[in-house]
């Protein structure tokens, strides 16, 4: 097969060379493909695998007659044109998902922060200070832990919970008796999970309807000393909602892989991409209120960035790809006209 990758990184390409030069023909561009790139370099391709900042639309599509089959390495699709893809029987495979353990852990690592005063002792230790006064944590056996977002990444915190000992109440769109009963939890309504949880953290999308989630009428609902977790987006938080609550200890600690002010992402992985400009989210670090709270720990949307995670984005590409030459398709993307 002709297979032509685009927005490739230097470990993805000894990867796919490795996997897929045997009877292939491989060409490899670290720039997008879009209406700037040179087509005829391409022109015979059968195979696209893209990033996010590539551009499938019908214009690009007219140029590439034998193409076949698109492997986009993420999760989210918008950047290609479903329909014209339909009409030309494209079919198209995506990364589903990808960071569902490594977000899952990092959210325990933030709860396990703040819980055993992880961050202050470990200054106090390089400032040759061994004394543990003033660094009294708290035990997460027995506590309640309330997950909103009971997805991939919320059923993965679940069960690192109830391996502590914790309670955990859920909520979700829609009831699941089974689900409920596997993991031994309560899904609840959002006002139930709120006013009963002594840990709080969100895995959901960012939306019109998740925008600002948790805000102040939110936080009343609260239990006194509740600690928030947020490894979602920032916006689903009101920041000065919780600056508030922080300020009155209705909150008593947060953990924040994300902040408000954060550019609007559609993949976690564009953090990684050459084509990401570092320097805003470095804007919105420096001038960020919640950095100077004591109470607050801060990680630079980190949650997703681990060997493994990255690893299974070019593993599950792979997949794609042979799943194609195969005619066995398990994350192919819908099409709708």
């Amino acid at each position: 097969m002709n297979i032509a990758f685009f927005e490739i990184e230097d470990h993805e390409k000894d990867y796919f060379q490795k996997h897929l030069s045997e009877g292939n023909n491989l060409l490899f561009f670290e720039e997008k493909l879009n209406e700037d790139f040179d087509i005829s370099k391409i022109k015979d391709i059968e195979i696209i695998s893209v990033f996010i900042y590539s551009d499938l639309k019908k214009d690009i599509l007219d140029k590439l007659p034998n193409l076949r089959f698109i492997a986009t390495r993420s999760t989210g699709y918008d950047h290609i044109d479903l329909e014209e893809c339909k009409k030309r029987n494209i079919l198209i495979e995506n990364v589903p998902t990808y960071g569902e353990y490594t977000v899952a852990e990092h959210t325990f690592s933030l709860i396990l922060a703040l819980s055993r005063r992880i961050i202050e002792s470990y200054k106090k230790v390089r400032e040759w200070n061994f004394s543990p006064e003033g660094l009294t944590g708290f035990d997460l056996n027995k506590k309640t832990l309330g997950v909103i977002g009971v997805g991939n990444i919320g059923k993965n915190v679940i069960k690192i919970a109830k391996g502590f000992g914790m309670e955990v109440l859920g909520h979700k769109k829609n009831p699941d008796p089974e689900l409920e009963k596997s993991l031994d939890f309560k899904l609840v309504d959002l006002e139930t999970l709120l006013k009963n949880s002594d840990i709080i953290t969100l895995h959901i999308p960012f939306s019109k309807e998740t925008r600002h989630l948790l805000g102040e009428k939110e936080f009343e609902k609260m239990k006194d000393g509740v600690v928030i977790i947020n490894t979602a987006r920032g916006g689903i938080i009101d920041t000065n909602a919780l600056v508030k609550a922080l300020e009155t200890g209705k909150v008593r600690a947060a953990g924040l892989d994300v902040l408000e002010e954060e550019p609007l992402l559609r993949e976690e992985k564009e953090l990684l991409s050459k084509s990401f400009d570092k320097k805003e989210l470095l804007c919105v670090l420096e001038n960020h209120l919640l950095l100077s709270n004591p109470n607050v720990v801060i990680t630079p949307h980190n949650a997703f960035n681990s060997k493994e995670a990255l690893e299974n984005i070019t593993k599950t590409t792979l997949k794609n790809i042979h799943e194609f030459t195969g005619n066995n398709f398990q994350n192919q993307v819908p099409q709708v006209l």
